[in-house]
């Protein structure tokens, strides 16, 4: 063989040692993102949440170790799920709820899943403190929990991490444009007073 094909046989294996350890490397990188979000929607007393968390940061729910969850897998553990679910994402108004309610679970992918919990509060929801502790649950302290909220008509947003595991968020009733609202409400309003008793003082 020359040196020429030699040379050019070298590039090939290095290439194809690249790719292969790309391909070894790939689901490690996957699986090491240590993420979970959670959407919410308050209405009246009532908040929705749709849940998405990674089943391997959860102890024993990958039975056979091999990386994946199974359907099998995610049916025999949902109650201990569900139960450390309640634990680390903990939601008061600022009463505690009265009914906590998971109605439905699912994979979104090998080793992901995607749970709706319902929580019921004692009255109506005008302030909302989310607390996560999926670090502590995943022993990782990069972890990062998402939220987002619907809550009076508004979206908001916050990232928490053990530096900050709580976040409050309330109705704003009052916003930018109600205040502008109300304000040219009461001018016209004070307006059509004042004409009106100018107007009686004159007849008078």
């Amino acid at each position: 063989m020359s040196r020429r094909h030699k040379c050019d046989w070298c590039r090939v294996c290095s290439v194809l040692a690249g790719v292969a350890a790309l391909a070894v490397a790939s689901p490690v990188l996957a699986h090491d993102l240590a993420r979970s979000e959670s959407r919410l929607e308050v209405q009246g007393a009532v908040v929705q949440c749709q849940l998405i968390v990674d089943l391997l940061e959860f102890p024993g729910v990958d039975q056979d170790g091999n990386g994946t969850i199974s359907y099998a897998e995610l049916d025999r553990s949902i109650a201990d799920v569900f139960a450390q679910v309640k634990a680390n994402l903990v939601l008061r108004s600022p009463d505690e709820p009265s009914r906590i309610v998971m109605t439905r679970h699912e994979l979104v992918d090998e080793h992901t899943a995607r749970l709706a919990v319902i929580y019921t509060f004692p009255s109506k929801v005008s302030r909302l403190d989310v607390t996560s502790t999926f670090d502590q649950l995943a022993r990782r302290p990069d972890h990062q929990h998402y939220v987002t909220i619907k809550i009076g008509g508004n979206e908001e947003r916050a990232v928490l991490d053990p530096s900050r595991r709580t976040v409050t968020f309330e109705n704003h009733w009052w916003t930018r444009t109600t205040v502008w609202l109300t304000v040219a409400a009461l001018a016209l309003i004070g307006g059509r007073v004042g004409w009106f008793l100018r107007s009686r003082t004159r007849s008078g």
